[in-house]
């Protein structure tokens, strides 16, 4: 390696160890917790999504578990990075049949008791049996997957199906569960509710009236299980937006943000704004959902000849909506029980509003006066009576000094209770005290780093890779404002892999400094080089890099399914082929590779000594192999050919790729090697991942990509010696010391690696 890249080392080196000044206090280590809910993204549910915002914010990491996709056509933008993050799964698949058939032959009593508990408890409501018995195989997959994410804990939200999948995996494995009650899960149908409390380790209600609803209908299963947190919002959002909020209207504006159906009586708010212009008051309504009931208050709306003052805007994203409430002059939530006992537990559409500084008009229903406090930071209402609605509007508009003494006061309610930086530490305060955050070996690992030099006062560990020669940890670190997610890389002392961490440091350090200083008109714009090294702890042979932008390669071949994504994939291993081409451009030395060429030929012949005493069609064919990769040394022996840097470990798991930047991690293999080392290990990861009958003839597609982007294009190296040397050498290393796997996974992927030895042989 050329001797400049050297003299750089030394000096990121002393830039990377300097510490800042130590913290008192270690910080807080957590393991994943899986949140699960019905559909994300919700529009109507962002309560939930500030609320997993601030848990990774506070260091505890979070794994997004929904029971179905949500298609909404409007999007919350702080959603749209957790939907590429979701555990999304369908009803069935093969992976999933392969859990259940697995589950099955393993714990054949669990698996039939759990199914038959949920069709005998939900038997009583066919429908919701149905809705059940489709999710049950995703939740027999669940089981299996989630602890191998990291997770040991599940928190669902709202006690109907997305409980009922926590409940099933839980029932299925060892994971525990809690989960939130809003109040209309449970204001009516309670299937299974009993034996969901009873199981769970703790119930969290977001309001006191919904704790004494559960305490009574369940007294001997609810004792020292439910806790009291209210969800919450960021007030300086809608505090700002009322700030920036134009010159009021010429006419009031009323606002109302609810999904139209029964238990939101938005006919009742309509017969309140009729009423108002009946007596001389020229109001403008606002009413911001959708629902079931949208095309009968429309026509309600036209009835009352109101389409001029009253309108449905439907759903709008977070940021819409808080500039309406900047507009707005009162908040009406015109809340109902429904006719089947139906009602909203505490409406966060009046937090918001309260937040801006609004005076409300509400329902003294459910948990409502525990938010608005009559007479003080609103009025409430029954509004089940469309005149005591029009009333308390007439009286706020005739008192502007009401509208601002009660908007002051909502204001400071909702800062000193509802502030979900507040309310997510109550949440994560729930999950210490019930211990089930914490894995002790996982802790102990990720724990003795010394994270005071990442100013980090919390650590969330989202997955720990266990590997023979130490661990790869995925990590969400937290200085107690932001949030930003790293991969730990600590070597096991005793092992013979020790260095590893130090040879990463190094090339990290060599190689962000180099490739980077390419000029972006040489690269198209695109960014080619590796994840910004954050530490380097070598008293714990470890090393802290940010996590890598993008999608893994790996992510992208699933993705092959459709057309699309297989233009994605050619695209992407292009990319991978130019981010190789300039690793080695950065890291080409001037001598002739002739003693790393006679290096790599030995370790493949002693691989092919390994792999033969395991495989007898390999050992048939030893002596054919030897004699073929002679023969291939001598023919580049003729030829010279330079010493490059090889990343030693390039699969598809390791390199990223994102619109304007692809990143490779994981050096500690890095050593001295030849061009087209790297090339040919991952065509072969491609064949393995390529090898079904339908999928095999997209692979000389996908082998040009990634050859045209390496060499630059126009050059045929399918059947160049080199490729084909270490194409069987690859494939011996493999077969060598990955190929004891005595599965039908294990024997199929020994197959294929026979079938490129044997190609390459002719």
């Amino acid at each position: 390696m050329a001797d400049h890249l050297r003299v750089e080392v030394a000096t990121t080196t002393t830039t990377a160890t300097k510490a800042p000044a130590a913290s008192k206090s270690e910080p807080r280590v957590r393991t994943a917790v899986a949140v699960l809910m019905t559909r994300f993204p919700r529009i109507d549910e962002t309560f939930i999504l500030r609320e997993i915002i601030e848990l990774e914010r506070n260091g505890q990491p979070v794994v997004v578990v929904p029971v179905l996709r949500d298609d909404t056509p409007v999007v919350h933008e702080e959603a749209k990075p957790w939907v590429r993050r979701a555990l999304y799964t369908p009803f069935l698949s093969r992976e999933i049949a392969g859990s259940n058939v697995r589950a099955f032959f393993s714990h054949p009593l669990r698996y039939l008791r759990v199914l038959f508990a949920l069709i005998f408890g939900m038997m009583w409501r066919p429908s919701t049996l149905l809705r059940s018995l489709a999710i049950f195989p995703k939740a027999v997959h669940l089981a299996e997957v989630l602890p191998k994410r990291g997770v040991r804990h599940m928190h669902a939200h709202f006690a109907s199906h997305a409980t009922t999948l926590a409940w099933l995996i839980s029932s299925l494995s060892d994971l525990t569960y809690s989960f939130t009650v809003h109040g209309p899960d449970v204001f009516v149908h309670r299937v299974l509710l009993r034996e969901k409390i009873r199981k769970a380790t703790f119930i969290r209600c977001i309001s006191t009236f919904n704790k004494a609803f559960l305490s009574g209908l369940y007294p001997d299963v609810t004792d020292g299980k439910l806790h009291v947190v209210h969800t919450g919002l960021n007030p300086e959002v809608y505090a700002e937006a009322a700030e920036r909020a134009p010159r009021k209207k010429a006419r009031p504006h009323l606002l109302s943000v609810a999904a139209l159906n029964a238990r939101n009586g938005y006919p009742l708010l309509i017969d309140a704004c009729a009423s108002l212009i009946r007596s001389g008051i020229d109001v403008e309504c606002s009413i911001v959902g959708d629902g079931p009931l949208r095309v009968v208050t429309e026509q309600w709306i036209a009835q009352h000849g109101l389409s001029d003052h009253v309108r449905i805007l439907g759903n709008l994203p977070q940021h819409e909506v808080a500039r309406l409430m900047g507009t707005a002059d009162i908040f009406v939530a015109p809340n109902v029980i429904a006719t089947d006992g139906m009602m909203d537990g505490m409406p966060v559409s009046l937090m918001e509003a309260m937040a801006a500084g609004k005076p409300v008009v509400a329902a003294a229903i459910s948990g409502i006066p525990e938010l608005v406090q009559h007479e003080v930071s609103g009025i409430l209402v029954d509004a089940a009576y469309a005149e005591r609605l029009a009333d308390a509007v007439r009286r706020l508009l005739a008192d502007p000094q009401l509208c601002e003494r009660m908007g002051r006061a909502g204001q400071a309610k909702v800062r000193a209770e509802f502030d979900v930086r507040h309310t997510s530490r109550g949440v994560i305060s729930l999950f210490d005290r019930h211990k089930q955050t914490h894995d002790a070996s996982a802790a102990q690992r990720v724990a003795s780093l010394n994270w005071s030099r990442l100013d980090a006062v919390a650590v969330g560990v989202r997955r720990i890779h266990e590997r023979p020669d130490g661990i790869v940890a995925e990590v969400a670190i937290s200085d107690g404002v932001s949030r930003r997610d790293v991969i730990v890389r600590q070597a096991r002392r005793d092992s013979e892999a020790s260095e590893r961490p130090r040879r990463e440091f190094e090339m990290h350090s060599i190689l962000r400094q180099s490739m980077e200083a390419r000029r972006a008109e040489e690269t198209g714009g695109i960014i080619y080089s590796v994840p910004r090294l954050l530490m380097f702890d070598e008293p714990h042979g470890a090393v802290v890099v940010e996590r890598a932008d993008g999608k893994a390669l790996s992510g992208l071949i699933h993705e092959t399914r459709t057309r699309s994504g297989l233009r994605r994939l050619g695209v992407a291993l292009r990319k991978t082929g130019w981010w190789l081409r300039a690793m080695q451009e950065q890291t080409r030395g001037d001598d002739d590779a002739r003693h790393v060429r006679t290096a790599v030929i030995y370790l493949a012949l002693r691989d092919l000594d390994l792999a033969a005493a395991a495989d007898r069609k390999i050992a048939r064919m030893r002596d054919q192999i030897a004699m073929r990769m002679r023969t291939l040394e001598a023919r580049l022996a003729e030829r010279p050919t330079p010493v490059v840097g090889q990343h030693g470990d390039f699969r598809p798991d390791n390199i990223f790729i994102g619109d304007h930047r692809v990143d490779v991690i994981d050096f500690g293999n890095y050593r001295d090697g030849l061009p087209f080392e790297d090339v040919a290990q991952l065509v072969i990861h491609l064949e393995l991942r390529f090898a079904g009958p339908f999928r095999r003839r997209q692979l000389p597609m996908m082998r040009r990509e990634l050859l045209d982007g390496y060499t630059g294009g126009g050059i045929r190296v399918d059947r160049d010696d080199a490729m084909q040397l270490f194409s069987i050498a690859k494939a011996l290393h493999m077969l060598a010391h990955e190929g004891d796997d005595p599965t039908f996974a294990g024997r199929r992927r020994r197959r294929i690696l026979r079938r490129i030895i044997a190609r390459n042989l002719a």
